[in-house]
This record gives C-alpha cells, structure tokens and sequence, in this order.
C-alpha cells in the first residue's frame, strides 16, 4: 500500500473533486497512483493550470468532447507548450482582432 503526505493528498484530492473525476469511474486511491497519468487520459491536463487561474477544469464529458474536436481538426502550426484553450485563439484570432482594411 502506498503512503503519501498529507500536503500531496489534499492538493490531488481538490484536483480530483474539482474535475469530478468520480463521475468517470477513478476512485481517489487510483487516482493519487499517477495523478498527472489520468488527467492526461482524460484530456484534462491543464485542470491544475486552470484551477490556479480561478476557474473550474471541464468537466469529464467536455473534456471528451474538446479531444474529439482536437482529433478531427488539429492545429499543427500551434507549439504545444500553448494550452489547448488557448491554440484556437492563437489559429484564428477574433474579428476585432484583424487589422482594419
């Protein structure tokens, strides 16, 4: 059985509530064996990054939905260190964005 401190128990455990990864199946003693492993699988991989920034991460069924539109239309000019939230911004940014003509 592995043993973990309470710091890195605490800090996952509000990972793993804040995706509601129950809702996939993980249980919290699964989940703490390679945290970063399954928010990976399930396409939440910026959940820490998002969570840092104020927000909620997706949930698990968007975070499935965000996967199926990134397979069917990659963005490979995109460096991957750019979050995925942020890569359709930087392909094509919003009108107001574009120079006047």
């Amino acid at each position: 059985m592995q043993t973990y401190r309470d710091e890195m128990i605490d800090f996952w455990a509000n990972i793993f509530r804040a995706c509601r990864l129950s809702t996939t199946g993980l249980d919290l003693e699964t989940f703490l064996e390679a945290p970063t492993q399954h928010l990976d699988r399930l396409g939440l991989s910026d959940a820490v990054e998002v969570l840092a920034g104020g927000h909620l991460p997706l949930l698990p069924e968007q975070a499935a939905v965000r996967r199926e539109i990134d397979a069917r239309f990659p963005l490979p000019s995109a460096p991957k260190s750019v979050p995925v939230a942020m890569r359709s911004f930087l392909e094509t940014p919003p009108a107001f964005l574009a120079p006047a003509t």
